[in-house]
């Protein structure tokens, strides 16, 4: 039985050791907080800081191969476990192509990737880039406003910021500028691949988003765009994903590096382009859908990547919609959920909540699924059991 060592004690590690316990699997978490949702299920917890050299070294010691929920994680250490032949998946390659999305847009271009125009931002170092600097990208991506995103540390919409003029308050540290698209749909397509190049490729969904905790919303499955634009879509994950490859090679990672579940977000212009905004190496709120609607969850897969199993078939079994299950608005402390038994009530519809602590406003506290035997439908029953529920505070 092969002992897997995940890093990050979050959601997706919760979801990914629910479906390991069919094969047997052992799985221990590194992770900063006790309790987490994916500690509390693991074979074992160790709590430690997840960025710290010697705290990854140390909870690798006596794990087969070694993973990652979340991508703040010491690349040092991932390098140096590469160094003394410890499997890691996705590779510390891989992870050094997206940890700094600056690197990750030009890992796009050089790929010849279509993806939005943008342009490093100069300034001091933890402060914000001058008014000038801020014009001076404005003048190279065609004028205000600009998307201002932090190189490092951004997720679930943090990081990221609509600057309308020089005078904006601009994100601190360093950071690029990107011109804003004016898009008719954000797209998403999660690829599985594993060490031998075998890939998996999900169908293309698309994503809602909530202005008001700038996160996703919703994910429908599939995309509702033409044959055409979804294929494309497709065609462009399966580029990024070997465009990580070929990078995790040349920075020295063994061949083979690029092997998991990756998620790549994308614009879909008014114009019927479609631009690759971002990817993750990790399973992703995009493909949450896949647990009840697909042949093989993303989760599964994932698994069966780090257990060097062959991968199962991605194909959409029913239309499907996931909805985030948030904290309510000014809710903490405790938490409490109410209406759950008239949404389970809803038909087709699956309820995940992730085990938190601690509510807060917007914080994702789980996920519900509908499927439907068309998109329409699988949406109605999403709405109905999402309008049951409310997430609050004791």
């Amino acid at each position: 039985m092969r002992n897997i060592g995940i890093i990050g004690g979050g959601q997706l590690g919760r979801m990914a050791i629910e479906e390991a316990r069919k094969y047997l699997a052992h799985i221990e978490v590194l992770t900063p907080d006790y309790p987490a949702p994916g500690a509390e299920l693991a074979d074992a917890a160790h709590v430690g800081p997840i960025d710290d050299y010697e705290s990854v070294l140390e909870f690798a010691e006596d794990v087969d191969v070694v993973s990652y929920e979340i991508e703040h994680v010491s690349l040092p250490a991932l390098r140096e476990l590469e160094r003394r032949g410890k499997p890691v998946l996705p590779s510390a390659g891989v992870l050094e192509a997206i940890k700094d999305k600056s690197v990750q847009k030009r890992l796009l271009e050089g790929a010849r990737i279509p993806t939005a125009r943008w342009a490093m931002l100069e300034g001091a170092d933890g402060e914000p880039p001058s008014p000038a600097a801020l014009s001076a990208a404005a003048d190279r991506l065609g004028g205000f406003p600009i998307v201002q995103k932090s190189c490092r540390g951004g997720y679930d919409g943090r990081g990221v910021a609509v600057l309308e003029g020089p005078a904006a308050d601009a994100l601190p540290g360093p950071s690029f500028a990107e011109e804003r698209i004016v898009f008719a749909k954000e797209l998403a397509v999660v690829v599985a691949r594993a060490p031998d190049g075998q890939t998996a490729v999900y169908p293309c969904v698309e994503m809602i988003f909530d202005e008001r905790a700038n996160l996703c919303d919703s994910v429908l499955a599939p995309a509702q765009e033409s044959e055409a634009v979804r294929s494309r879509a497709e065609e462009l994950a399966l580029a990024c994903v070997r465009a990580l490859e070929e990078a995790s090679v040349r920075a020295g990672s063994p061949r083979g590096g690029a092997a998991g579940v990756f998620a790549v977000e994308m614009f879909l212009t008014k114009a019927g382009e479609v631009l690759v905004n971002e990817i993750a190496p990790r399973p992703h709120n995009s493909g949450h859908f896949t647990i009840e609607a697909c042949a093989t969850s993303q989760f599964d897969q994932y698994v069966r990547v780090l257990l060097g199993l062959p991968l199962g078939r991605p194909e959409l079994l029913r239309p499907a919609m996931m909805v985030n299950l948030l904290g309510a608005p000014g809710a903490t402390g405790e938490p409490e959920y109410l209406g759950l038994e008239r949404a389970l009530a809803v038909p087709g519809v699956a309820i995940h909540l992730y085990g938190k602590r601690e509510v807060r406003p917007f914080r994702k506290m789980g996920h519900l699924t509908a499927i439907g035997r068309t998109a329409e439908e699988a949406m109605e029953r999403a709405e109905a059991a999402r309008d049951c529920v409310r997430i609050v505070g004791r």
